[in-house]
């Protein structure tokens, strides 16, 4: 069987394509279910933060110094 290299070049062009596109699919999987995560830990800090009661006269430090 002959296999010219312009043959083996398409062929391995195709296989990465199809690669590529298992990858793709697999990981926006995958980031939907990071994104949900993030959005429910955002959600539970809020929570935390919105327990500890502060008064709006309270402003943050204008200079900061380590």
């Amino acid at each position: 069987m002959d296999v010219s290299r312009r043959k083996a070049a398409q062929t391995l062009a195709a296989l990465a394509a199809i690669q590529f596109d298992a990858v793709a699919q697999t990981t926006a999987a995958d980031s939907d279910a990071d994104l949900k995560a993030a959005r429910d830990q955002m959600r539970a800090n809020a929570e935390q933060i919105a327990k500890v009661p502060l008064p709006m006269a309270t402003e943050p430090a204008f200079r900061f110094r380590a």
